[in-house]
């Protein structure tokens, strides 16, 4: 898999809070998280904080380090035939579930059979079963220690999906789902294991004692994954300010992604702050389907209305730009044909919003204040759209509510943010597709190119096929990017070993307090 993140981007990463002594065993961490898991079963009822918590509870066969590359993790090696359909992956022998039994070929198979089970309702089965061209035929195990994938097609993709963060493929015991087939708990083989969910209020992981890591050097998903605390507790505070005064308190030891102008309220002398770019984006959304929406005069006449450059600037207050793409400004695949975007033009607006017969309803913006970047956006985008002539109201929604309507697609607009993907082409599979209200662009011609990006390895025909479609995305706006969202994270001073990177994913492996 290519790069995404240059070395020379990689080296900005900067955390404050590098070791300043030997690891130590022992203690419990509390993390901040702005909302509640949505549950426990990974890539089913799912967003961006329950991907975060249970990937410190499953794994899967591979992994990404810090470069974003995939590594292995439950898999020791892996082999592709020669007509790249078929994957054949050695597993490790010294993984173990949380129920204390080993991990073998055949949960495996038993694993991805559930993912792939329409019936479980996994987020990302499209990926999978022909949909998006890939299909897998079948997953088999010709003994204990080997694991067998048949494609239909050759795809450059595969690892790097089935390394995907946001629907984890874990590899799980049979017993984690009751006799009718019902999820009921995760026992999953990683370095911690789920204790106590409080709904609501809190969720409580604690050391798997009997987890032996991967080889490899410690590297963000990859590699060494020591628990040295006894437990993580992550605490559900709405409020980034009653969090950071918690931090400060000495009551929590992580808040992660805050807003650039949160660390005026911190005291250096108390916490440690971690900085990176990130590879997650925001974006205003359009219903291309909805009555006004439909008409591209009138999309058009939004994208023009707004500034992308003062948006994104006073957004981050200075940090990060304007990236009119998809595809993060840190990927090899963002050249000058990506940062073609729109530019503000308050007349050709108003000749627009005529030609679409716009009679000043009020648009629609969903967002919540959950997380305040995305309130934020919708804030700025309804002064430029009213500066433009276009009406606009906010419907500020709990974050629940907000993500639910998104997958629904039960919106007008949604001043909306994505986590990061790891390859252009799983950027564009976001917004584009059919069949599933959660696209925002159907189109035939790009979805073939999107295709075949993911199928083949050559860089220039790949680029090639990523920049047409972003010329056919800005001509036909279904969705407007806003900017590439840059990680701040804060701990406090007894939390050592705490790194961030790219994926902005916390993880409390490779940390341990210092008291």
């Amino acid at each position: 898999m290519k790069k995404l993140i240059s070395a020379s981007t990689i080296a900005l990463i900067c955390s404050a809070g590098a070791a300043v002594a030997d690891p130590e065993f022992g203690g419990i961490a509390k993390v901040a998280m702005k909302s509640d898991i949505l549950g426990t079963q990974p890539g089913v009822d799912r967003d961006g904080i329950t991907d975060t918590l249970l990937h410190h509870i499953m794994e899967g066969l591979v992994s990404y380090d810090a470069d974003v590359n995939v590594q292995p993790l439950l898999a020791e090696s892996w082999e592709i035939s020669e007509d790249g359909t078929t994957y054949t992956f050695t597993l490790r022998d010294d993984v173990m579930f949380h129920n204390g039994e080993p991990m073998t070929s055949a949960e495996v198979v038993w694993s991805w059979d559930r993912w792939l089970d329409l019936e479980t309702g996994w987020a990302c089965t499209d990926w999978y079963d022909g949909t998006e061209d890939l299909e897998i035929l079948s997953v088999t195990a010709p003994d204990e220690s080997t694991v067998v994938f048949e494609l239909n097609v050759a795809n450059s993709l595969f690892l790097a999906q089935i390394a995907n963060i946001q629907c984890l493929t874990a590899i799980v015991h049979p017993d984690s789902v009751d006799a009718e087939g019902n999820w009921v708990e995760p026992i999953g083989t990683g370095p911690y294991m789920l204790s106590e969910w409080n709904q609501g209020v809190s969720v409580t992981i604690e050391r798997f004692d009997d987890y032996t890591p991967a080889s490899g050097p410690a590297s963000a998903y990859a590699g060494e994954r020591i628990a040295y605390l006894d437990a993580v507790e992550f605490i559900v505070v709405p409020e980034t300010a009653t969090a950071l005064a918690g931090l400060q308190s000495g009551d929590l030891d992580l808040v992660d992604q805050i807003q650039p102008n949160d660390r005026n309220e911190l005291n250096p002398d108390l916490v440690t702050i971690h900085e990176a770019p990130s590879l997650e984006w925001n974006v205003l959304l359009m219903r291309v389907d909805n009555e006004l929406m439909s008409d591209i005069n009138m999309r058009r006449a939004v994208a023009l209305a707004i500034d992308f450059a003062v948006l994104a600037q006073t957004a981050s207050s200075g940090i990060v730009g304007y990236n009119p793409s998809t595809i993060p400004e840190g990927s090899v695949y963002h050249t000058a044909v990506q940062a073609e975007g729109y530019e503000r033009d308050l007349e050709e607006v108003a000749r627009l919003l005529e030609a679409a017969g716009y009679d000043g309803t009020p648009l629609q913006i969903q967002t919540n204040r959950r997380f305040n970047n995305m309130y934020q956006n919708a804030v700025i985008i309804q002064a430029m759209l009213a500066e433009a002539g276009i009406n606009s109201e906010l419907d500020v929604l709990e974050w629940a509510a907000h993500l639910d309507n998104y997958f629904n697609g039960q919106f007008q607009l949604s001043a909306f943010g994505y986590s990061a993907r790891t390859d252009p082409a799983l950027n564009y599979r976001s917004v584009l597709g059919e069949d599933h209200p959660a696209f925002q662009w159907y189109n035939t011609d790009a979805i073939a190119m999107v295709n075949e990006a993911a199928v083949i390895g050559d860089p220039e025909r790949r680029q090639a096929l990523f920049d047409e479609v972003h010329r056919m995305m800005i001509e036909e706006v279904p969705t407007l990017n806003l900017y590439n969202a840059f990680t701040i994270d804060v701990t406090s001073n007894r939390l050592q070993g705490y790194q961030v990177w790219p994926a902005a994913k916390p993880y409390l492996w490779n940390v341990w307090i210092e008291e």
